[in-house]
């Protein structure tokens, strides 16, 4: 299908190939949540069937774009039972529940197995050495002082980096054509004394690699000249000795984040179609999401499905205004933090306060506007809200959920493998003599490894898998579409790793260990069931030993 374009095209489309195949769960979990609404109306109802009926359409349309066929033919079985339904303004029979059942289950065996033979995930639901979360970044470490090179080399690994030892410009062009982010790590004291190769070094951020490299120098003194000339030669961060990996992993990791952050999401509501796709053409060109809406009474559908962070709305649509459409989103307490922003020609000053004013919105633009105007206006919104929604869910240490969210993910999940007819495994982790570590190394260096191994999780897990802190020691893991070996296999490999783990504190290395209790679904069939027997599974750990996984009896 792709045969005759350029191969940097081929290459893009099987990226965004892979990226669809990573979205399957969730575009097959939106149908499932609607074909239960289904199931659960006693009448007919126009508008669930219209929902059912309108996310299998989607999985046809999206199945036929990425070459899945069989995918395609099967959710158009669905589609055509609602259809037909719809049309008969009836209920489903038997038969048809039956049939949209066996359908659904196809659809779900379909999506693991594509995501297998891509190599999103394994059999066994874990990650694949290689996949897209590992191949789109890289460590890349400059042979300037073989004495630390292997031991940074080894320790860096253990957070499922891919790491590399260069030693030419050559080669770290080579990474950079491939289009990863790559995070060059120097020893900047050896090439003081040749500042040539300094000069090449920096030279490699020009242009469109600007934003896919970052320079780490490391060195052996901390003074204002080294730090000057790391700077002049395209530093983006400095560490100097001794080099302990948790500040090396952390410095690593905010130097990826910033160059692979999530693209902003923005939904734009205008009736004039034209309007609406040059907007959006502005704001994709600036690398963001849009969700777009023509029509004002399928803005609540958006909203649920898109959960955008920004809003930019038309204040004169037919049938409803601006203001009167922000009351209605702003009545949804889901939606009250949303930032809304009017779009319109209108110039009345008071117009415009009314407007902010009666509507609950935010801000008010003039059209017309100038794109860069746009996009920093919205980029800034967006940003807060962003940071907003983090500080509320997260726990400000690790980053990871907070104990709240992680029972609310814990029990949307259930639900989800409910539906998916898939398995889950929940482990509890506690740092093994963690106050040991307070005490001798001090509450900083404690700190350091619980962001440490926040850190571990983040790397090696999926992005499918939720991550959360319950408070001091403790962590919790959901591992989605995992059964208990498996999920005994990687939680081993994360406590082995994690042990070897170098730390220092108080001048000296030392090392750390965690225990680990496992339970899982559909065993333990709630998240109050799955919580007490992991943690009863962790007392057993503690005292058995510690350092060990164990799976609830």
């Amino acid at each position: 299908m792709n045969e005759g374009l350029p191969d940097s095209i081929r290459e893009k489309l099987k990226i965004l190939k892979v990226k669809y195949v990573q979205s399957l769960p969730e575009r097959i979990e939106s149908l499932a949540a609607a074909l239960q609404k289904l199931e659960e109306s006693e009448a007919f109802q126009k508008e669930t069937f219209f929902a059912a009926q309108n996310e299998a359409h989607k999985l046809v349309g999206s199945g036929q774009t990425f070459g899945f066929t069989d995918l395609s033919t099967v959710a158009r079985g669905i589609e055509m039972v609602m259809e037909t339904c719809s049309k008969e303004e009836r209920t489903l029979t038997i038969d048809e529940k039956n049939q949209v059942q066996r359908l659904f289950q196809e659809l779900a065996l379909f999506s693991e197995r594509t995501q297998i033979e891509i190599g999103v995930v394994t059999p066994e639901g874990g990650q694949r050495e290689g996949t897209m979360k590992q191949d789109s970044k890289s460590i890349l470490l400059w042979r300037s002082n073989g004495l630390y090179l292997e031991d940074l080399k080894e320790q860096i690994g253990f957070f499922g980096f891919p790491v590399e030892i260069v030693e030419s410009i050559d080669a770290i062009r080579g990474f950079l054509d491939r289009d990863l982010s790559v995070v060059l790590v120097v020893g900047i004291d050896p090439l003081l004394e040749s500042p040539s190769i300094l000069e090449q070094i920096s030279l490699l951020k020009n242009g469109s690699n600007s934003e896919k490299l970052k320079i780490l120098y490391l060195s052996e003194k901390d003074d204002f000249k080294t730090r000057l000339m790391a700077v002049r030669h395209g530093g983006d961060s400095f560490l100097s000795s001794p080099f302990d990996i948790p500040r090396l992993i952390e410095k690593i990791d905010s130097l990826f984040n910033g160059s692979n952050q999530v693209p902003y999401h923005v939904m734009i509501i205008d009736d004039d179609p034209e309007q609406i796709s040059y907007y959006a053409m502005i704001l994709q060109q600036a690398g963001m999401v849009t969700s777009v809406v023509t029509d004002p009474t399928n803005v609540m559908k958006v909203l649920v499905e898109e959960k955008p962070e920004l809003i930019l709305m038309d204040m004169y649509m037919p049938n409803c205004k601006g203001e009167e459409l922000a009351a209605l989103i702003r009545q949804q307490e889901a939606f009250v933090g949303i930032p809304i922003v009017y779009f319109s020609v209108e110039k009345d000053r008071e117009k415009q306060i009314a407007a902010i004013r009666d509507g609950g919105g935010d801000d008010f633009i003039s059209k017309p506007i100038k794109p860069e105007h746009l996009v920093t206006m919205v980029k800034t919104r967006a940003a807060r809200i962003r940071q907003l929604r983090y500080f509320m869910e997260r726990d400000s240490l690790t980053g990871l959920l907070n104990h709240t969210q992680l029972h609310i993910r814990l029990v949307s999940e259930l639900d989800r493998a409910r539906r998916l007819g898939t398995q889950i495994v929940y482990a509890m982790i506690d740092l093994d003599h963690f106050k040991k570590i307070n005490d001798e190394f001090g509450h900083l260096s404690g700190d350091h490894v619980l962001r440490i191994l926040s850190r571990l999780f983040v790397e090696r897990l999926r992005k499918t898998d939720s991550l959360g802190r319950y408070g001091g020691e403790e962590f919790g893991i959901v591992l989605f579409n995992t059964n208990l070996e498996n999920g005994m296999r990687v939680l081993n490999e994360l406590r082995e790793s994690f042990s070897r783990i170098r730390h220092r504190g108080e001048g000296k290395d030392f090392y750390v260990t965690f225990s680990c209790g496992i339970a899982d679904f559909p065993r333990f069939s709630t998240a109050e069931a799955l919580i007490e027997a992991a943690d009863k599974a962790l007392y057993l750990a503690k005292n058995q030993g510690r350092n060990r996984v164990i799976p609830a009896p």
